[in-house]
């Protein structure tokens, strides 16, 4: 069972209720016509959702014309885009799903997260003329997908199993025109060192030893929390789990409409990277509400706007 489920509203999920719900979702979505096909590849997708932003995507074959069910995740609808350099497309061994690596282009950090939008890749490979040159040879699909696709939009959005809400901070001196003219500064020397510019990579290195030796001096007598506003880091083995610390920009309030549980769908910015994030109230501390910061631990997800 995927661990994620509980995030999106189903907490008192075992093995034989995971099975009968998703078998009865199947049908009901053959039955009402909400099935995705990719008939090339014969592979198939129920889309169903339990909130307004909330749903479980489950991926399936067909063999003739019965669907057979392979895997499904849990996923959060996201409404900010994200604006990338290059995306690079990695398929998972044990099934066909597939991670991403994405260079985010306004602050230069590389993501990697969970594609949301499996048809819509297989639709992407399918249509392009090297593919239907080489017909069903997989080597043809794999060599389509370690090819980079350039300035390609992203939905961000994440799923918890747990976190916590702090209280904001003073951001009036942050927000000088001093300071945004500095972003603005940093955003075009990480630019310039990921094109080789041996100058803006010492610069940043520069930048960074500062911040460091700030960091330690103020550490000795202030909280780390009144110092960090945000982060967005790596956590555990898995690339596309996160641990973060965000400024709440929206909240809102949602109620699984299969087990009635709560959901709150969160928009974040961590670091500049602003992504929905989508956590069951019992799994949170504190009270939300927008300008409070949430910590906790995230699954990455993302949809790629493959048709522009």
């Amino acid at each position: 069972m995927n661990l994620y489920l509980s995030a999106i509203g189903f907490s008192d999920m075992d093995s034989m209720k995971e099975s009968r719900f998703i078998k009865a979702a199947v049908r009901q979505c053959i039955d009402e016509g909400y099935i995705l096909k990719n008939e090339s590849l014969k592979r198939g997708v129920a889309v169903v959702r339990v909130s307004e932003s909330a749903g479980i995507y489950i991926f399936g074959r067909y063999e003739g014309k019965k669907f057979v069910y392979e895997y499904y995740y849990p996923f959060i609808i996201g409404n900010k885009i994200s604006e990338n350099d290059e995306l690079t497309i990695e398929r998972h061994v044990d099934k066909e799903s597939y991670s991403i690596v994405c260079d985010e282009s306004r602050t230069g950090v590389t993501l990697i997260f969970y594609l949301q939008n499996v048809m819509d890749y297989m639709n992407y490979v399918t249509s392009r003329p090297d593919y239907i040159k080489g017909s069903f040879n997989p080597d043809t699909r794999n060599a389509i997908a370690k090819c980079p696709i350039k300035n390609t939009p992203v939905v961000l959005s994440a799923l918890s199993l747990g976190g916590m809400i702090l209280l904001p901070i003073d951001k009036s001196s942050r927000k000088s025109a001093k300071n945004t003219e500095a972003e603005k500064k940093r955003r075009k020397l990480i630019a310039a060192a990921k094109n080789g510019d041996e100058e803006a990579r010492e610069s940043l290195t520069i930048e960074d030893i500062d911040t460091y030796t700030k960091i330690c001096q103020r550490i000795m007598y202030e909280d780390v929390f009144s110092i960090v506003d945000s982060t967005f880091m790596p956590c555990g083995v898995e690339c596309d789990q996160y641990s973060v610390i965000g400024e709440i920009l929206e909240l809102s309030k949602e109620r699984n409409s299969y087990t009635g549980e709560n959901i709150y769908i969160m928009n974040l910015e961590c670091n500049d990277v602003e992504f929905t994030l989508g956590i069951n109230e019992k799994h949170l501390l504190g009270e939300p509400m927008v300008g409070r910061r949430f910590k906790g631990q995230i699954w990455l997800q993302g949809n790629v706007k493959f048709n522009k």
